[in-house]
């Protein structure tokens, strides 16, 4: 991999060159990433790669006229000649008169434990025997688990940044993986596919507790259980409401969707949007999380960014192009497509807060109700309006505190704005989902049909 300071001086040389071509103000980042990864179809381990990659966006202005060009080529050569594709692009292109400017310098904050140097050294072998590890231990904790698909992998990347506004910053980030998603032979087929999921900024991945999470779960889906159509109380995993949320909630929190007036909560902060004792983050700094960096991908820092404080709507995440047009600051959430040269918002880690009581102890005192661990359909849901309508796969059937079996074509509706002010308790443990950190979520009233 490259150093530090040679990807920083490659992004300061594209910058310096872009000025001297004509750009009032231009940026570039550069990300040099080494991955290993091995994925397992069916119970046997199907493949393992080596990836090595250096991706460099470009983005200028001439006036308000903006150019960006992509290259994957780390050398003064090729940065040269996308500089000018980028300027010849911006003299093409019509002025965007809400531009007002690139981002200023800040103070990063200091984010211990982001690098492994366990990461980056790992070798194939350990990446496929940490994957036939789990393969094997998943397929004897419960007779008839067959691990479907999943992988493991270790990821070590470098990036930098810099600006025309004398921004300049780099820094280094590592995490390993392992997944795997179980099924189980029925005498009418299959089970439903549970899974789970674990990251670390080491290579201590936590396989028992990958492999205890689905198979308990199989252990239940392997029984088949009736589901009644009504209003019921919904206990979701946040692989579940996780997805609802993100094509509702999460985009009603972005702030290009509040500035075009597509956001349903727009015009509420301050206002009580959830009950009062859900408490809802956008944190970039929490290592825990995949999303975990000093900088977004415009060099501003990260930050933890409070969306729902005790009910009450407090902030909307923003990249530095909205945040200027709305008179307000990034909070550290700018995205970058890096061969499409675009900028977008979107959320670094989902915190949501816990609660106080284990999820055994909350299902043992539920008389009928449903246990949701993961949806299909969420993304068809309104992002305008938050309706969403999903199946619930796997849908669990809680009867008198106990988990019966799997409940077969569970639908669930609702609108996720109401779904807020339904939340009647949340868990005390959270689970690390790639970017949402977060525990089960108790709903009362919702709408459910039942599979005749």
């Amino acid at each position: 991999m490259k150093s530090e300071k040679e990807l920083l001086d490659l992004c300061k040389y594209i910058v310096g060159g872009a000025i001297k071509s004509g750009a009032n103000d231009a940026e570039a980042l550069v990300v040099n990433m080494a991955e290993i990864e091995s994925e397992v179809e069916m119970a046997q381990v199907s493949s393992v790669n080596e990836k090595k990659a250096t991706e460099i966006a470009i983005r200028l202005y001439i006036g308000k006229k903006m150019g960006s060009a992509f290259l994957n080529i780390a050398t003064e050569e090729a940065a040269d000649e996308a500089v000018e594709l980028a300027i010849a692009a911006a003299n093409a292109t019509t002025p965007d008169e809400d531009y007002q400017g690139l981002p200023a310098s800040a103070e990063y904050p200091k984010i211990k434990d982001l690098w492994s140097s366990d990461v980056r050294d790992a070798k194939p072998e350990s990446i496929v025997n940490m994957l036939a590890d789990a393969v094997a231990k998943s397929a004897s904790a419960e007779e008839g688990l067959i691990p479907a698909y999943g992988g493991t992998g270790a990821i070590a990347m470098i990036r930098a940044y810099a600006n025309s506004n004398d921004v300049e910053h780099s820094e280094r980030l590592a995490v390993s993986y392992c997944s795997i998603g179980a099924i189980a032979r029925t005498e009418k087929g299959v089970t439903p596919m549970t899974f789970s999921f674990d990251i670390a900024r080491n290579m201590d991945v936590d396989v028992n507790r990958i492999v205890d999470e689905v198979s308990s779960e199989i252990r239940i889906l392997k029984n088949s259980a009736e589901g009644k159509t009504g209003s019921h109380t919904v206990v979701m995993h946040p692989r579940a409401y996780g997805q609802i949320f993100q094509y509702t909630l999460v985009e009603a929190i972005r702030g290009d969707n509040v500035a075009r007036g597509k956001s349903k909560i727009g015009d509420k902060i301050g206002e009580t949007i959830a009950v009062d004792f859900l408490t809802l983050t956008d944190d970039g700094t929490d290592i825990r999380g995949l999303s975990a960096s000093e900088a977004d991908d415009e060099g501003v820092p990260r930050q933890r960014t409070p969306i729902i404080a005790d009910g009450v709507l407090k902030s909307f995440i923003w990249d530095t192009y909205w945040a200027n047009k709305m008179g307000v600051k990034s909070t550290g959430n700018a995205s970058r497509n890096m061969r499409q040269g675009l900028v977008e918002i979107s959320p670094s880690n989902i915190i949501v807060e816990p609660g106080e009581r284990d999820i055994d102890d909350i299902i043992s005192e539920i008389d009928h109700g449903y246990l949701i661990t993961g949806v299909q359909g969420a993304h068809s849901s309104n992002p305008e309006s938050g309706d969403f309508s999903v199946v619930g796969n796997p849908a669990i059937l809680i009867e008198n505190g106990e988990l019966m079996g799997a409940v077969h074509g569970l639908m669930v509706s609702g609108n996720v704005f109401d779904l807020l002010k339904q939340v009647k308790e949340i868990a005390r443990e959270p689970h690390l989902l790639q970017s949402l950190i977060a525990p089960e979520i108790v709903f009362k009233d919702v709408d459910i049909v039942a599979k005749e």
